[in-house]
């Protein structure tokens, strides 16, 4: 029964195909006889292309005017002052124009793999914290900004200058390695260059770096979460309480689509997104900014009347080891995130057709 009505469904199929022009009399008698077959395959396929288009627009950025984006961020500035202080909550998006591709913007890693073509990689040291992080740390140090919660690996937050206890890093970060000796007195080892380069990807031992324990000399490993792993149970409460607490969270870079960091923000009383692309929680939210994460926080910091510090490499034990190796940081010749000065020899590519598997370094930059 089900072989003859797959086929009676694929005959009608064919038929509905040709243009009325070029149909044959047993085109059109089979389309009579079998109406309602036929109704519920053009049901089905307009549904189909409905989808299609939802998820392309979805998928679009979208910038608003620079006059909204202004009113919006007056009105934001105003939600802060009535809640005194505020969460954030970071994706990748947070870290483009350090050079850091997202995933699903129109120039990210999953985007840009789907059209079978490489996005260029830059090493972490070189991606110096941008406009956002210097103004989220001025947030900080003014009283307005009470807690950080980031998806990204790329440790700019703390580079720019937040302090790690006002940090919940979610799926951990590449400057950092632990000991697997439950025994040892080290926990975790803070390192000024990038624990995961180098090291084999794949299989059980994808997260060992290759390096000793300076007081075991057992084997140590990232802290990076990739997809499918567990978050850190004292990160994830440490996030979940500060959200939780929260009268007011800002959620800046990211699309909201990977649990659990997608739940934490409406944990808060009020929401409010600054995201080029539609989110999952745009519905929850009191305001929703289509714009870029520097020009919100920059305009922000001004209606507030905060004053932000340029980011200072010789405050940054990273940044210093760059410029100690006659290294200079990668730069957004675009002045947003399209153009950056990545050369192709250092970079790590994310290459279409490698199968459904994510090489572990396309995944540390967040997952927003």
């Amino acid at each position: 029964e089900r072989a003859a009505r797959e086929a009676l469904e694929a005959r009608v199929r064919s038929a509905l195909s040709r243009s009325h022009s070029v149909r044959t009399q047993e085109d059109e008698q089979l389309l009579r006889d079998h109406a309602f077959v036929a109704s519920a395959l053009e049901a089905r396929d307009a549904r189909r292309r409905d989808r299609k288009t939802e998820k392309e627009a979805r998928a679009e950025e979208r910038e608003d005017p620079g006059e909204r984006t202004a009113r919006n961020v007056q009105a934001l500035a105003r939600m802060i002052r009535d809640a005194k202080s505020f969460v954030l909550h970071t994706g990748a998006g947070f870290s483009t124009a350090a050079c850091i591709p997202d995933f699903r913007g129109s120039s990210g890693v999953w985007t840009m793999r789907a059209k079978g073509m490489a996005v260029p990689m830059p090493r972490f040291e070189r991606c110096a914290p941008t406009k956002a992080h210097m103004c989220a740390v001025a947030l900080y140090r003014a009283g307005y900004l009470s807690h950080v919660v980031t998806q990204n690996v790329d440790g700019l937050h703390g580079r720019a200058g937040m302090p790690r206890t006002a940090v919940s890093e979610l799926h951990g970060t590449v400057f950092r390695e632990k000991c697997t000796n439950e025994a040892c007195l080290v926990t975790t080892l803070a390192r000024d260059f990038d624990v995961t380069a180098g090291k084999p990807h794949n299989g059980r031992h994808r997260h060992v770096t290759g390096r000793a324990c300076p007081g075991c000399g057992g084997d140590l490993r990232d802290v990076v979460v990739q997809f499918g792993e567990r978050i850190d149970d004292d990160v994830l409460a440490k996030a979940t309480e500060v959200s939780r607490g929260a009268k007011l969270s800002l959620v800046m870079g990211t699309s909201l689509k990977i649990p659990p960091a997608n739940r934490l923000p409406r944990l808060s009383k009020t929401l409010v997104i600054v995201n080029l692309q539609w989110t999952a929680e745009d519905k929850h939210s009191k305001l929703k900014l289509n714009a870029r994460c520097d020009d919100v926080l920059e305009a922000l910091c001004g209606a507030l009347g905060v004053t932000v510090c340029s980011y200072d490499p010789g405050a940054d034990a990273i940044g210093a080891r760059v410029l100690a190796a006659g290294e200079t940081f990668v730069k957004d010749e675009s002045g947003h995130r399209r153009r950056c000065d990545v050369k192709a020899e250092e970079a790590t590519t994310f290459n279409a057709g490698e199968g459904e598997g994510y090489d572990a370094r396309s995944v540390r930059f967040g997952v927003g």
